[in-house]
Formats: structure tokens, sequence, C-alpha cells
């Protein structure tokens, strides 16, 4: 009986040492996000490829970007469902600015570009860009990308953020 009664007190013990809903937990952080992207060298002959791949809140909730710069630019793809928001076109502007329409705790982006124009002009200068994460209008992480000349496979920038970190 007595071991039987220290078992059941040993017992006790554990369960009101582990901690099952503790209402302490913090949950994650949720900020609005920028991404600026300025660029350099020859830019007008090359075609950007920006995408965000993950931009949520919460659980999981999906959040629209918004393309800031260049003005009136709208996404070319958009997979609501997915939360992919794709923007494929010639580069006109030496900034790229998207914003998060609300405040998220993840970020996911990708930026690649291909030359399409005077691929045979060996004077100009490869595309390189500087890319800035800002969260409350505070910068966060920076990025660089430089392209490769033509005919050369080129690395994307490819990031996946936890934003609440920061």
């Amino acid at each position: 009986m007595k071991k039987l009664l220290s078992l059941c007190m040993l017992a006790l013990m554990f369960v009101s040492c582990s901690k099952d809903n503790d209402p302490d937990i913090q949950t994650k952080s949720e900020k609005k996000v920028r991404v600026e992207v300025e660029f350099s060298g020859s830019y007008q002959n090359y075609q950007l490829l920006f995408t965000i791949n993950s931009l949520t809140k919460g659980k999981g909730t999906f959040v629209e970007p918004m393309i800031n710069i260049p003005t009136n630019t709208q996404w070319t793809q958009v997979i609501s469902q997915g939360n992919a928001y794709n923007y494929i076109a010639d580069l006109t502007s030496s900034k790229f600015v998207v914003e998060s329409k609300e405040a998220v705790n993840r970020l996911g982006f990708l930026l690649s570009a291909t030359q399409t124009k005077n691929t045979d002009d060996a004077a100009q200068t490869p595309i390189s860009a500087s890319i800035k994460v800002y969260a409350e209008n505070k910068l966060i992480e920076t990025y660089n990308y430089k392209a490769l000349p033509v005919g050369q496979v080129t690395e994307p920038v490819s990031q996946n953020l936890d934003i609440s970190a920061y």
C-alpha cells in the first residue's frame, strides 16, 4: 500500500509540474513589412522576376502584398489560394518596392533577373541589386544580388524570414 501511495504521489507531482496550455506563452508578433530593391548596372536590359511565396500572419492566414514602386504596377500572376504573387516584367525603374497590406509574422520572397536585351553588348554592366527588408520601418535584413554575364547561370536570392524574430 505504501508503494502504491508513493507511486500516486510521484504521478501527481509529475502531472502538476508538466506544462499544458500555459496562458503566459506569447504568440508570435506581427509587423508590417516592406521589401525595397535598388538596381544598378544596365538594368534596362533585364527582365525581373520577383515572387512573394509566403506572406502570412497568425496561424497561416494569407496577407496580400502591394507593389508601391513602380506606381500603378500590378502583379502579373496571382495564385491567392497558394499565397503566391509573381511579378515578371522588363525593368523600367531602378527601384522596386513591395509592402504587406497587414502585419505579418512570415515573409518569403525570390528575386531573379534575366538579360533579355542587348545580349551581345560586352561593354554593358551586369545588373546588381541591393535588397532591404524592413519590419515596422526598421531595417532587419540586407541581401545583395549580382547577375553573371550572358550564358552563365546566376543564383536567385531566395529568403524565408520569421518576422516575429526581429
